[in-house]
């Protein structure tokens, strides 16, 4: 008898967890598509949104999480960051610096709501790794994905022609990047002028097509799906910090005078309707205050409600995620902030983020 309840015993404690439900109680929430849910119940099962139904019942057994005080939203998309930014880099860090700064990043943008991001730019494929630590669940983070070190004029010149811009793209590709990312033109501070001939990132776009990956150049390539990734609070982040860049007064002066044609580039973007998502190009120092960007957008006529949608779902469709990410739906994985406010009412709300869950864990309350 003693054998066959030691049996018994052993195989229940072999069986795998049953997960637990979790409810999350609002009084308001706004979804993907910008639509205000009003006392919902949000159960989540297993990493996903099992329902979404006002005034439901709290499933028994499940654990309850109360956001009344709160709105609910969906978790917020960066499609433009460097992961691994900080002051005072160095070509000659060492990767392993290099990995602490983009590990203390990624849960700095956890940790302000963004639970997905697209990281443009990161030396010695530390955000290649970053990803895969990420997934595996061995580090915090926001989703990523990722380009590693973008192509610019330092690797390929345009005097070099076509073919090494095809094997730079074949060499991210077997480096298992998800975005192509390549310096069109110059930065703002350099004068903004073009680095390729056209016939070059003919030949990298069609390169990155063949292998199913899409491209990332400044200024954005027309390919099938276009969007517009501004970024409006970089330039005022740049001069209010730029003895800590080391910027110097041209580039400055640079900065400075890029500022009005592109907000007003942006206005009009928003007045014609354009496919507008949510980008910041975060620098050192960023990551975790990103919010100032929503505020300028809606300063320049994008209604918060729209500032939202361009955060969430739109970025989702745009990474072919729009069926996993970016709202509050059964099915989806349960990214799900909560933010003290209203940011219908004042987008600054978003900015102060008091509940982060990523598919379906709490990394904040």
């Amino acid at each position: 008898m003693r054998l066959i309840a030691g049996l018994v015993v052993s195989f229940f404690l072999s069986l795998p967890a049953v997960a637990q439900d979790t409810a999350l109680k609002t009084r308001l929430a706004i979804d993907g598509q910008g639509s205000v849910i009003h006392d919902a119940v949000i159960v989540v099962h297993d990493g996903r949104i099992v329902s979404v139904r006002p005034n439901d019942r709290i499933p028994q057994g499940a654990r309850e999480v109360d956001l009344t005080k709160f709105t609910v939203i969906p978790g917020l998309i960066d499609m433009h960051v460097h992961i691994s930014a900080h002051f005072d880099e160095s070509g000659r860090e060492r990767p392993s610096i290099t990995a602490f700064w983009a590990v203390d990043n990624a849960r700095k943008y956890l940790e302000s709501g963004f639970t997905t991001l697209r990281s443009l730019g990161a030396p010695n494929l530390v955000d290649v790794d970053l990803r895969n630590a990420i997934n595996s669940g061995l580090i915090a983070g926001p989703r990523l994905f990722v380009s590693g070190e973008p192509l610019a004029e330092s690797a390929v010149k345009p005097a070099d022609g076509e073919a090494p811009m095809r094997e730079y793209v074949r060499k991210q590709v077997a480096a298992h990047v998800d975005v192509i990312k390549i310096f069109g033109s110059l930065s703002s501070r350099a004068g903004g002028g073009p680095t390729y001939t056209l016939e070059q990132l003919k030949a990298a776009v069609d390169e990155a097509h063949k292998a199913g990956k899409p491209v990332r150049s400044t200024p954005t390539l027309v390919e099938k799906q276009v969007v517009y990734v501004p970024n409006l609070y970089l330039a005022e982040y740049y001069l209010a910090n730029g003895q800590k860049f080391h910027f110097n007064e041209e580039q400055l002066r640079y900065t400075r005078d890029f500022m009005k044609p592109r907000a007003e580039a942006f206005a009009k973007a928003v007045k014609k309707g354009a496919r507008i998502v949510f980008g910041t190009d975060a620098a050192a120092g960023m990551p975790g205050h990103t919010a100032p960007e929503f505020e300028r957008r809606v300063a320049l006529g994008m209604p918060p409600r729209q500032a939202i949608v361009h955060a969430t779902s739109t970025p989702a469709k745009a990474l072919g995620m729009g069926d996993k990410i970016g709202d509050l739906k059964p099915g989806m994985f349960a990214d799900i902030i909560a933010v003290e406010g209203n940011p219908l009412e004042d987008i600054k709300a978003l900015g102060h983020v008091a509940f982060v869950m990523k598919e379906g864990k709490i990394y904040k309350q």
